[in-house]
């Protein structure tokens, strides 16, 4: 299920790219991002496919003055939300302004910048594994959109109906 993206773009730029790493079938272990007092310029994942480490390609300009890489616990540590603020306006930096990781053990960031003249944002993706990908937008400034694939549940939850039985007869009989 694709979710998003959020952000917004220069109507100017020619150079819009969009990207999508949502397509593996495997974990996300790492997150590296490029960003400033504009904002993020390029964000890129490590995944674990197969057993083996997998690097996506860069998306965006490699050109911010702070860099972070975000190392999660694999196969512990999963993704179930992201959160942010983008530039509504137009401008000839990037839009996605900052960015906000959150697992089931962790939270990460914010990474960029903040203000008022921001919108927010916010995917939660649950407290099971279900988080799927990215997928998104940049241009030379850098990101633009940012959103996020979501692999819904497959398999219903089991449910103790002995234990039902027995906690209303302890109800009963007191």
């Amino acid at each position: 299920m694709k979710i998003g993206p959020v952000g917004k773009h220069d109507a100017r730029s020619t150079t819009i790219v969009n990207w999508d790493e949502g397509s593996h079938d495997g974990f996300i272990s790492q997150i590296f991002l490029s960003h400033g007092v504009a904002g993020i310029m390029s964000i890129q994942f490590q995944f674990v496919m197969d057993g083996k480490l997998v690097l996506s390609d860069r998306h965006g300009p490699f050109s911010g003055n702070m860099f972070d890489v975000i190392e999660l616990n694999y196969p512990h540590e999963y993704i179930t939300g992201i959160s942010g603020e983008y530039y509504k306006y137009e401008a000839n930096n990037p839009h996605m302004r900052s960015l906000k990781f959150n697992t089931n053990t962790s939270e990460y960031g914010p990474f960029g910048t903040s203000g008022s003249s921001n919108d927010k944002f916010a995917f939660k993706l649950g407290k099971s594994p279900q988080f799927g990908g990215f997928h998104g937008t940049y241009d030379a400034s850098g990101l633009q959109y940012i959103g996020v694939y979501l692999r819904p549940k497959t398999v219903l939850p089991k449910i103790d109906t002995g234990n039902a039985e027995e906690t209303e007869s302890k109800i009963v009989l007191g």
